[in-house]
C-alpha cells in the first residue's frame, strides 16, 4: 500500500504540469483508449512519459489507473425493512493498468483492482469490497486490417446507455467477464460476436473466477444511418442454472431480439430502444419484453437548459399458473439508471421520468428529475437491482412503489478529476407502505481521479 501510495502522489503532483496538447477525454473503459498518437509527439510533458513508453518500432507500453471514492449518506436503506439502518458510508476503488502494444497486431492489457469499504454498519453487497485482483487481463490479435479478436477478462460496452449490458461504473467493483469477443469494423458498420461468462467476486486476493452457472453470448451490430443517427440491432443469449422466480427454482434459457434508435435533429434528441424475450424456464415458456422511449430538447439560451421525458417499461409475470413467465431479465444492467438507491429494477416496472438540466460552463452540468414508479402488473413480485425479489405479490396489492425526486450534479474539476453527487428522495407508495416501509433519502458523492 505504501507503494501504491506513493505512485498516486506522484501522479498527482504531475497532473498540474504544463502540456503541450491536451491529450483526448478519458474512456469509460478504459482498454478502449490508444495514446500510439503521442508517437508523433516530440515534447511529451506532464503525464504523457506514463502514457507512452516507446519500445523499438511501433511497440510501446502504457500505464494509467484510477482512484475514486463514494460517499453514501442513507437514512433508510431497502425502505427501512430486513433490519436495515441508517448508515453513512465510505468505499474506494484503486485500478492500476498496463498497456503493452507490439505493432498493430498484438497487444496485451491489464488492469490491477482494489476495493474496500469503510464504516458500514451492514453487510457489505457483493460489489463492496475485493482484494488485489485483475479486473481486466486480455489479448488482443488484429489478423485483419477491420478485425479484433479479444481474449480472456474485460469490460464490455456495447451502446452509451447500458441499460442491458453495462460496465456497473456507479457500485464499487465493476462487472467483467472472461471469454472471446470478436469486432469486425467497416466503415460505418461495427459488428460484435462474443461467448462470455461474467465474473464472480471473491473477497480474497487473486481469487475472483468466471462463473460457473452462467453464460452470456450473442452478436451486436451498430451502424450511422446519417450523420446524426445510429441504428443498433442485437441478439443476446443468456444462460443461468438454478435460479428462482417467485416459488419456482430451475435453469433459465433466455433469448433477447433488441433494436435501438437514436439520433438529434436540431434542438432535439432522442432514442428508442426496445427488448422482446423468449425461451425456457423450469418448463415454462418465457414471454418478456422491456421498452423505452425518451428525448430532450435543448433551449438556445444562457446555461443551454435541456427538458427532458422518458418512459421505461419491464414486463411482469402476470399469472404464476399459465405456464408462462412473464418477469423481464435486464441481464447486466446499469444499477443506477433509475437512481443510485438501486431500489428499483427493469423487472415488472413502469417509471416516467421528467427533468430539466442546464450547463452552467463546460464543465459544469446539473439535473433536476422526478419519477413515477408503478408496477407493471400487481401479479408479480417488487424488484431491486439487478432482479433481487424484494417482497413477493399480495393479493389486491397497489401497483404504487413510490415516486422519486432527484437532484444531480457533475464537476469535471479537470481532465483528470471530476466530482459528481446525487441527491434522492424515494417516497414509500402504498405497495411499499403495506409492507411498513418507509421514505428513503439518500445522499451520494463521488471523487474520481484518473490518468
Amino acid at each position: 500500500m505504501k507503494l501504491a501510495t506513493s505512485f498516486l502522489l506522484a501522479v498527482l503532483a504531475s497532473a498540474g504540469a504544463a502540456q503541450a496538447s491536451e491529450p483526448p477525454a478519458f474512456k469509460l473503459v478504459r482498454s478502449d483508449e490508444d495514446y500510439g498518437y503521442l508517437r508523433k509527439v516530440a515534447d511529451r510533458t506532464g503525464l504523457d512519459p506514463l502514457r507512452y513508453l516507446p519500445l523499438g518500432g511501433d511497440a510501446y507500453l502504457s500505464f494509467g489507473g484510477e482512484a475514486r471514492l463514494r460517499v453514501d449518506a442513507v437514512d433508510t436503506p431497502r425502505f427501512g425493512l430486513g433490519g436495515a439502518q441508517t448508515d453513512t458510508f465510505a468505499l474506494g476503488r484503486l485500478l492500476l493498468s498496463s498497456d503493452l502494444h507490439l505493432g498493430q497486431a498484438f497487444r496485451v492489457y491489464g488492469e490491477l483492482g482494489l476495493h474496500r469499504d469503510y464504516g458500514k454498519k451492514d453487510k457489505p453487497a457483493a460489489t463492496d469490497r475485493d482484494g488485489v485482483d485483475a479486473q481486466a487481463l486480455f489479448v488482443d490479435v488484429a489478423p485483419a486490417a477491420g478485425w479484433r479478436l479479444r481474449l480472456g477478462r474485460q469490460e464490455l460496452q456495447l451502446n452509451a446507455t447500458q441499460r442491458f449490458v453495462a460496465v456497473r461504473e456507479a457500485p464499487n467493483i465493476r462487472q467483467s467477464f472472461d471469454g472471446l469477443r470478436v469486432t469486425r469494423t467497416q466503415g460505418a458498420l461495427k459488428l460484435d460476436a462474443f461467448y462470455l461468462q461474467p465474473v464472480v467476486i471473491s473477497t480474497g486476493a487473486f481469487d475472483d473466477t468466471r462463473s460457473r452457472t452462467q453464460r452470456f453470448y450473442g452478436v451486436y451490430a451498430s451502424t450511422r444511418l446519417s450523420p446524426r443517427q445510429t441504428l443498433d440491432l442485437y441478439a443476446m443469449e443468456l444462460e443461468r442454472d438454478t435460479v428462482r422466480f417467485g416459488t419456482i427454482t430451475g435453469d433459465e434459457r433466455r433469448t433477447s431480439l433488441g433494436a435501438r434508435l437514436s439520433g438529434t435533429e436540431g434542438q432535439v434528441d432522442y432514442e428508442v430502444e426496445g427488448v422482446a424475450q423468449g425461451g425456457r424456464f423450469a418448463g415454462r415458456r418465457i414471454r418478456a419484453f422491456a421498452a423505452s422511449a425518451g428525448g430532450g430538447y435543448t433551449l438556445e439560451q444562457p446555461w443551454r437548459p435541456r427538458l427532458g421525458l422518458r418512459l421505461d417499461i419491464g414486463s411482469g409475470d402476470r399469472n404464476a399458473a399459465d405456464g408462462r413467465l412473464g418477469t423481464f431479465n435486464p441481464m447486466f444492467p446499469k444499477g443506477a439508471y433509475f437512481n443510485e438507491t438501486g431500489l428499483f429494477s427493469w423487472g415488472n416496472l413502469a417509471a416516467l421520468r421528467t427533468s430539466i438540466g442546464a450547463a452552467p460552463s463546460k464543465a459544469v452540468t446539473v439535473e433536476a428529475s422526478y419519477t413515477l414508479h408503478r408496477l407493471a402488473t400487481n401479479a408479480d413480485a417488487i424488484y431491486l437491482q439487478p432482479l433481487v425479489p424484494f417482497a413477493a405479490a399480495r393479493r389486491g396489492q397497489s401497483k404504487d412503489v413510490g415516486d422519486t425526486l432527484q437532484l444531480d450534479a457533475s464537476w469535471q474539476v479537470s481532465r483528470n478529476l471530476k466530482l459528481q453527487g446525487q441527491l434522492a428522495r424515494q417516497d414509500a407508495g402504498p405497495a411499499v407502505r403495506a409492507l411498513g416501509g418507509k421514505a428513503t433519502n439518500l445522499a451520494v458523492l463521488f471523487a474520481q481521479f484518473r490518468f
